[in-house]
């Protein structure tokens, strides 16, 4: 699906764009974007743990996965967690 290697990609990017939206964002170790997701949900049921579900599932189609204990705070409203191959289980 991606025209990426596993080699090349770093992170993942949760952030908070309006209320309601969460965009997420596979970002590679040179800093380049490589793929974005949105993650919308009801305002009312806003936590941290829906956002990195959504996360999950949304860098899994790329091939990744990431350690929930693993998910640094990157501001406010902002979130980032270092990718792993899937198949690293």
């Amino acid at each position: 699906m991606a025209d990426f290697t596993a080699a090349q990609a770093a992170v993942v990017r949760i952030e908070r764009a309006e209320e309601g939206r969460w965009d997420l964002t596979v970002i590679s170790d040179s800093g380049v974007k490589m793929g974005h997701g949105v993650y919308l949900f009801d305002a009312a049921h806003d936590d941290a743990e829906d956002e990195q579900a959504a996360a999950l599932d949304f860098v899994r189609e790329y091939g990744f996965r990431f350690e929930r204990d693993a998910v640094q705070a990157d501001g406010p409203d902002a979130y980032w967690a270092p990718l792993l191959p899937s198949d690293q289980q």
